[in-house]
């Protein structure tokens, strides 16, 4: 079940949590996702046939895609619509200069981590046998971060950025290892794999992230989400990187206080 935090943060930033899955979503999901950035208001007041007529899609589709959200269904869905607009009404005007952009990302990811969460993390990283931290790419090298600031904590971490090894390396996972997994894109399918070996394996799985992503919560125990920038980046931008980093600073320093 959300918490408080959490919901608040999906009902402030339902535009942004729909621009930064677009790219993720199936083509009649698209479509609906499109039409309400492209018309907010005119979407908040339509009824769930009214949207599916002007959107191009079917009903079955309008709650598949508020499911995919995170949403419980689409009342749920337009209440958060309905404050997010009225929330960037009465907001003043901002720059969207590259400083402003991260810190807003950092401030925003940082308000909407629950700490229950965090402390529940930190736990298990500090009771963990090993740590496990898997990413591709650019994530690869956010994960070697990760298991850097673990490592100078006293904790047991490796950054993994090559599937193939994460993969044969996977068999030492228990119930006394923690698995990471760091990804901008929410779920890939390599993330998705190593998500669902480690839990055969029985480890505590954390999965963080720069987009909400419905499949992502059946495949681990905890999602830390990294509000993406917005605008939302280009290809090669390393500005996402930093409100990753926050999170590992955040987990690090509820490790060293004891949770």
């Amino acid at each position: 079940m959300q918490t408080i935090s959490e919901k608040t943060g999906m009902i402030r930033d339902a535009l942004r949590l729909i621009e930064a899955s677009r790219d993720d979503l199936p083509d009649a999901l698209a479509r609906i996702a499109d039409f309400i950035l492209r018309e907010p208001e005119v979407a908040v007041r339509a009824s769930m046939s009214d949207l599916a007529v002007l959107s191009g899609s079917g009903e079955a589709s309008i709650a598949r895609f508020c499911r995919k959200l995170g949403f419980d269904g689409f009342p749920a869905f337009k209440i958060a619509l309905a404050s997010d607009i009225a929330y960037r009404n009465g907001a003043q005007p901002r720059e969207t200069d590259l400083g402003t952009r991260i810190s807003d990302a950092v401030r925003a990811t940082v308000d909407g981590i629950p700490e229950a969460d965090l402390r529940e993390i930190a736990d298990r990283l500090r009771a963990a046998r090993h740590i496990d931290i898997f990413g591709s790419g650019v994530s690869g090298i956010v994960a070697q971060l990760y298991a850097y600031r673990f490592s100078r904590i006293g904790l047991v971490a490796r950054g993994l950025q090559d599937p193939v090894v994460a993969e044969e390396i996977a068999g030492a996972l228990d119930a006394h290892s923690v698995y990471m997994t760091i990804s901008e894109t929410g779920l890939t399918a390599r993330t998705e794999r190593m998500l669902s070996i480690a839990g055969e394996r029985g480890a505590y799985r954390v999965a963080v992230s720069g987009r909400r992503i419905a499949d992502l919560g059946r495949l681990c125990e905890k999602i830390l989400i990294a509000t993406p920038l917005s605008p939302l980046p280009e290809r090669g931008e390393l500005g996402p990187v930093v409100a990753k980093l926050v999170l590992c600073e955040l987990l690090a320093e509820r490790v060293r206080c004891g949770g």
